[in-house]
């Protein structure tokens, strides 16, 4: 009984310490140096010209970032590629950035297939990134997704909530984005094709999207 009682009283300090920390890491946030700019990616490129487009306000409610940009980019030649980029000031009290993996079942949309996949970019960096292909009964669309922090690019969740810990305890900004490059597509159309036209197309916006973001490595 009092061996049970003793794990018990130290379980409980355990929680009250944590706790705590969490408190003190709340009220010593780090502010960024400056917040997103989404106005520093052309609508206009030597291959791409594009609008600005809204979603309801009610998914800006549940979205719940500091800023974000939606868009649709055509090359010559007809091809699509909506663009979208949303930055969170601060991941903590209750604006943690929400998967495209629990948001798309809810639109509508089936993930067919989902694997990381690298892309080479123009400056010779690579990044690692989400591919997937989703489908609902009209229409299937090849995804590209991933998150950015101060740390770099992360293309999982799970990678996410770590780097989320590490800054908080290093008291450092917990800002983030996401990033997401969608290409609609017939039922019929070839998606590794559809591949190759939007890293193309990434190749070319990237480094306006990643001069958008307020994060030190940019």
């Amino acid at each position: 009984m009092i061996k049970a009682n003793y794990k018990t009283i130290i379980a409980l300090v355990i929680i009250l310490l944590l706790g705590g920390f969490g408190s003190y890491l709340r009220s010593h946030q780090t502010p960024p140096d400056r917040p997103a700019d989404f106005s520093l990616i052309p609508l206009e490129t030597d291959k791409y010209f594009g609008t600005e487009h809204r979603f309801e306000e009610f998914a800006y409610e549940v979205l719940k970032a500091d800023t974000s940009t939606l868009r649709q980019y055509r090359d010559n030649d007809g091809n699509s590629f909506w663009l979208f980029m949303a930055y969170f000031s601060s991941q903590k009290y209750g604006a943690q950035i929400h998967s495209p993996k629990h948001c798309l079942p809810g639109g509508g949309f089936k993930i067919i297939n989902i694997e990381p996949y690298s892309i080479d970019l123009n400056n010779g960096n690579q990044i690692v990134v989400n591919r997937l292909l989703i489908a609902n009964e009209r229409r299937k669309e090849l995804m590209l997704y991933w998150y950015e922090t101060r740390s770099g690019i992360i293309p999982k969740e799970f990678g996410l909530k770590l780097d989320l810990m590490k800054n908080s305890v290093q008291l450092l900004p917990t800002d983030a984005a996401i990033c997401r490059i969608t290409v609609p597509l017939s039922l019929n159309d070839d998606f590794d094709i559809a591949t190759e036209k939007a890293l193309d197309f990434i190749r070319d916006i990237y480094p306006s999207m990643s001069d958008a973001l307020p994060f030190a490595q940019n």
